[in-house]
């Protein structure tokens, strides 16, 4: 299981099952995960929801070409701040904002 230092994890759980969790690092969402097999069914809405609760404002990155994604978090509040390449991957990302 990966590891987030120094942040906070929230899961969601489904009968005996853990069906997705966000971690959160100061007003960072550093990690959402929804089981594949729950995906589409308010898993996702639930977390972002619980997430945007604890915090005034949250950021993200999101891989550019992650376009499902990209497209929740807008349909949640998120808007673009710009793009940046991760450092890590080289690949394309987008610094997202939420500000409730």
């Amino acid at each position: 299981m990966m590891s987030i230092p120094a942040s906070e994890t929230f899961v969601f759980e489904s009968g005996a099952q853990i069906a997705g969790f966000y971690s959160l690092y100061e007003n960072t969402l550093a990690a959402v995960f929804v089981a594949p097999s729950l995906q589409g069914k308010g898993v996702g809405t639930a977390l972002i929801d619980d997430a945007k609760s604890r915090r005034e404002c949250l950021q993200l990155t999101v891989y550019r070409e992650n376009d499902p994604s990209i497209h929740f978090y807008k349909k949640h509040g998120f808007i673009s701040l710009g793009e940046q390449i991760d450092e890590r991957t080289g690949h394309l990302e987008l610094v997202m904002e939420y500000y409730g």
